[in-house]
């Protein structure tokens, strides 16, 4: 993208569309836009006065409030005006400078779109397949065409029915995601126009992919050169058309039909990702797909009802079938359950197998402690016990510990490494510890500390291979490691 002088400047045209009076401005615009349809192009401020003085909220309007604005969509460039001389008969008639308003070119899209947006939400969307044809239709014919005419004439057309094929798909898709089509598609209604809508959609897809394929056909046997043909083509046709600008720039319009013609032919075939036409297929499959899971659970819940009531019916027979309470009470249990129900936490399993009897389980008694404040549970003293000569003894065995392991580095620590796949058999406490010094740095890329021997080491992978730990308690299987290790921590 470039940016150039059109780009950042101000669109002073739009102001009207939200300034104080706007009440009055966009009607002024409105008249001008619908003379400037039926080709009349220049209006007196009497004409404009005219029309609006019998419309609701102009009673009040006066022909000098009307000339006050007109003189401001001047200012703002909206309108442009020149002093009618034709029928000055004297010099008061020219000193009193009658004027004739016409639209700026600006503000005659802008009053286009405006009145789009306006209609907005009330166009229809549709898919027709038919667009398919006609833009394969349309690029046949570019192909085949010789006279720089009819490529400009076919290019548009082709351009129209892109344009109008993206528009239509987009907004006919977008129904389905809002939350009222959602809502819409949960109702027992929906069931009667369910058919319609699929069959309008497999319709579609029908046509679309019948003339999608042929158009990658005719796109994949395109020569090499035919881009490059169509924009010389057009470029000619548009050089070839008197203009009143002479800085026109046509290599701007080259590229901009050139993203034009390769939009369209990424629309149906894109080498590099999913085109947007696959896309399409599956967006509307996947709105098929959740309109028949929808009615799928309709109807479910429907018969789901139905089936229901039925039981229901059978077990209310069931119950006056009865002729006593206990045998009421036998059926209500079954039927709907127990009535009240005790859940205790921390119960261990007595047994993991799912087909034993309950009867065949030993009770289990739990003590219940009352919960009310008033009953405080008796206090049970309780001499202090000496734990002095365990604590001795836990620590003897720690200190045991990691005297054997600083054996096992200080057997190591001289030679730098550990290459696990050089080592003799180990004991299994060696094993272990090796491991752990392994589960500690194996996914450090630097040194790591070891807090307990004040040692810095680090895990380096030898190959891709895996070698034999050998223990007295057995072979471990493993990745060719090493232990390097790198001095002690300062």
């Amino acid at each position: 993208m470039e940016i150039n002088g059109k780009l950042i400047k101000q669109i002073t045209e739009t102001k009207y569309l939200n300034v104080e009076n706007t009440e009055r401005y966009r009607p002024i615009m409105r008249i001008f836009f619908e003379h400037y349809e039926k080709l009349d192009y220049w209006l007196y401020k009497e004409d404009i006065y005219n029309e609006l003085k019998n419309q609701d909220g102009f009673v009040s309007y006066t022909i000098e409030m009307c000339e006050q604005d007109l003189n401001q969509l001047v200012s703002w460039q909206s309108l442009s005006y020149f002093q009618d001389t034709d029928n000055v008969a004297t010099v008061d008639e020219f000193k009193n400078r009658r004027y004739r308003y016409q639209m700026t070119e600006y503000a005659r899209e802008i009053e286009r779109f405006v009145m789009h947006l306006e209609t907005l939400q009330v166009k229809q969307s549709s898919l027709e397949p038919k667009l398919f044809e006609k833009i394969r239709n349309l690029i046949n014919m570019l192909i085949t065409a010789t006279d720089i005419k009819l490529i400009h004439e076919y290019f548009e057309d082709l351009n129209y029915n892109f344009t109008t094929l993206n528009e239509n798909y987009k907004d006919f898709l977008k129904m389905f995601h809002e939350a009222k089509a959602e809502d819409m598609m949960k109702t027992e209604n929906f069931i009667i126009y369910k058919d319609r809508v699929i069959t309008y959609l497999r319709d579609f897809i029908s046509g679309f992919q019948t003339n999608s394929l042929k158009i990658v056909d005719v796109l994949d046997k395109l020569p090499k050169n035919f881009e490059d043909t169509l924009l010389n083509a057009l470029d000619e046709y548009q050089k070839s058309i008197p203009s009143l600008e002479p800085n026109f720039d046509y290599d701007y319009l080259k590229e901009l039909n050139r993203g034009k013609w390769r939009s369209i032919k990424g629309w149906f075939k894109n080498d590099s990702g999913i085109s947007e036409s696959k896309r399409l297929k599956n967006a509307i499959n996947d709105i098929i797909n959740k309109i028949m899971k929808n009615v799928s659970a309709i109807i479910e819940m429907q018969a789901s009802g139905v089936n229901r009531k039925e039981e229901y019916i059978h077990i209310l027979k069931m119950f006056c079938n009865t002729n006593t309470l206990e045998d009421a009470k036998d059926i209500g249990v079954v039927a709907f359950g127990i009535p009240k129900v005790e859940h205790f936490s921390k119960i261990e399993k007595v047994t993991e197998m799912l087909d034993i009897d309950s009867l065949d389980i030993d009770p289990l008694y739990i003590e219940l402690k009352s919960h009310s404040r008033k009953v405080k549970e008796a206090t049970i003293k309780r001499a202090i016990v000496d734990k002095s000569l365990a604590k001795k003894e836990q620590l003897e065995a720690i200190t045991a510990i990691r005297n054997r392991e600083k054996a096992i580095l200080d057997r190591h620590i001289n030679a730098g490494e550990i290459d696990i796949k050089k080592l003799d058999k180990v004991s299994s406490f060696e094993r272990r510890f090796i491991l752990s010094l392994i589960s500690s740095g194996l996914y450090k890329d630097d040194f790591v500390s070891n807090g307990n021997y004040g040692i810095k080491y680090k895990v380096i992978k030898n190959s891709n291979e895996y070698i034999d730990l050998i223990s007295d308690d057995g072979v471990l299987r493993m990745p060719d490691l090493k232990i390097v290790f790198g001095g002690r921590n300062e």
